[in-house]
């Protein structure tokens, strides 16, 4: 094995002997990548590595399980001791001969749930995720034929939360096999650190939990020049370098304080807790931001659980790879932003006006004089407070990277000249040039997807924008039921768009059992997929 790794290029490597014809595992690195041996065994090699740039460490365990059932618990048993350093960025990898879901099987004998359920709670103990994979479902195949031919998936990749969120991009393919019956696993890490990344500002709720925050909010907001937008892009700037010192500032103190908690003094204990909780409800509130998680609120010490949420949604955001028009697939972020500019022009191009007259002429009038007369009042400020109340607190910012509740919490600082500029918008003449700049984001409508038509695509506005256009549809609301159909039942309030399909039941059933009348009845499915993203 030595030979062969040294023929391959690998000039540094660990082996552990095969015992006769069976087993045998190596691990194989070229230059430069530091490896720590931490332990090895006929089941696993356990090291610690870190590239020449990379300061801290991460761990990596080569793991193969015994291939025989009754030895199979000793293997698991194996695992959870190596799983017990919780800390540290961990990523195991090889051959578990074991499945995780009964579909992770196709054809021969059915595995028995028992002995799946052991391998899940190995993970669960050792606090492990799958990592998932491309290409190929299964891992191992054996016969050539269709009645012998038996598929599983025994390889894979399993790494904790402290790994998945360092290495976001972590993606294992599944390699095309040929001589041997189990397929080669390749596991490609592009490190956070080193991906380009766009220097944006974004708000973060812990800020609002600082003692310091509103009163550096309120002299960086009395010393800023110009006209609101202006003004508002000043206190931004003046709040991330406040912000990276309160994060150093906040790692210092929560070092400090858990070195603390070993004093002696039951009162000076009991505070040091005190200060400490708060500080995590910090961290916790960070992650819940990331997490989207509407349902649960702040104070559950539910770090870890955000903390999952969010690397997990993370992961899920990285597109691999993306179709063109002629059905050709890329990889190469270059030609995948060209693809997903050429496809929203596409999209979002207006085809010219039409004649409408002829189609408004069937529909009756609904909305009267005294409506008119109503809906044309001035705005007031109280509408736009009652518009920015009703908002998401910290759901999907703007490009300008606001969320509702720095205004909602600091309205008394700067609520007036936001009305005010809002006010002269809707009752002079309304120019939103500077306001109207989206982010427009991609979620996924399917696993792993590869077309832009696989994704729904939502605007992100920033908040004054989202302000006024509230503003305008509570406005309108008082007057929207005299406009609105009855047959109408999505994105209407009290209304289901499950009824559709409930009354689409109904007609394909009284379609099936028709069987008298010599007149036939007929349904017409429409897509309307895209009706809602086009101009027209």
């Amino acid at each position: 094995m030595e030979r062969v790794r040294k023929r391959l290029g690998f000039t540094n490597g660990i082996e552990v002997d095969s015992d006769g014809s069976k087993g045998g595992l190596c691990l194989a690195w070229k230059g430069g990548v530091f490896v720590g041996l931490q332990s090895f065994s006929r089941r696993h090699i356990d090291v610690l590595a870190n590239d020449q740039n990379e300061d801290q460490q991460w761990r990596f365990t080569g793991f193969y399980s015994s291939p025989y059932a009754r030895e199979r618990e000793d293997s698991w048993n194996l695992l959870r001791r190596l799983g017990q350093n919780e800390e540290q960025s961990w990523l195991v990898c090889g051959d578990f001969n074991e499945i995780m879901y009964g579909f992770e099987k196709k054809y021969g004998l059915p595995r028995e749930e028992k002995r799946i359920e052991a391998f899940r709670n190995a993970l669960e103990d050792c606090h492990l995720l799958d990592v998932g994979y491309s290409g190929n479902w299964f891992t191992w195949e054996r016969g050539n034929l269709p009645e012998t031919n038996i598929r599983e998936r025994l390889g894979r990749g399993v790494a904790n939360i402290n790994l998945m969120f360092r290495f976001l991009e972590t993606n294992i393919r599944h390699l095309v096999h040929s001589t041997s019956d189990h397929c080669p696993l390749l596991i490609t890490t592009t490190n956070e650190g080193s991906r380009k990344r766009w220097e944006t500002f974004r708000f973060e709720s812990w800020w609002l939990t600082e003692e310091t925050f509103e009163t550096e909010v309120k002299i960086k907001w009395e010393s800023a020049t110009g006209d609101l937008l202006q003004k508002l892009e000043y206190l931004k700037s003046e709040l991330g370098k406040w912000a990276a010192q309160m994060r150093l500032s906040r790692n210092r103190k929560k070092e400090y304080l858990s070195s603390k908690k070993d004093d002696n003094n039951l009162t000076e204990l009991i505070d040091t807790k005190l200060q400490l909780n708060f500080e995590i409800d910090k961290d916790e509130s960070y992650w819940e931001q990331r997490s989207r998680v509407n349902w649960l609120k702040l104070g559950d010490r539910n770090t870890t659980f955000f903390h999952s949420i969010a690397t997990q949604k993370r992961r899920q955001s990285c597109i691999q790879k993306l179709q063109d028009s002629d059905g050709r697939e890329t990889e190469d972020q270059q030609e995948m932003a060209a693809v997903a500019r050429t496809y929203f022009q596409g999209l979002f191009q207006t085809e010219g006006e039409g004649q409408y007259e002829h189609i408004l002429s069937g529909v009756e009038r609904c909305i009267s004089d005294e409506d008119n007369r109503r809906l044309a009042m001035p705005f007031t400020k109280e509408e736009i407070w009652e518009a920015l109340i009703g908002m998401e607190a910290t759901k999907a910012p703007g490009e300008d990277g606001l969320p509702a509740i720095f205004f909602q919490k600091l309205w008394h600082i700067f609520g007036n000249e936001v009305s005010y500029f809002c006010l002269q918008q809707f009752n002079g003449g309304m120019e939103v040039s500077r306001l109207d700049s989206t982010l427009i984001v991609l979620i996924p409508k399917k696993v792993r997807p590869t077309n832009l038509s696989h994704f729904r695509p939502i605007s992100l506005c920033n908040v004054i924008y989202k302000i006024m256009a509230k503003t305008i549809a509570n406005h309108f609301r008082g007057f929207l039921e005299k406009c609105i159909n009855k047959a109408q039942s999505a994105f209407v309030p009290g209304r289901l768009i499950s009824d559709n399909a409930l009354i689409a039941y109904e007609i394909l059933n009284v379609l099936k059992k028709k069987r008298t009348w010599r007149k036939g009845l007929m349904a017409v499915k429409r897509d309307m997929s895209k009706a809602y993203d086009r101009v027209e």
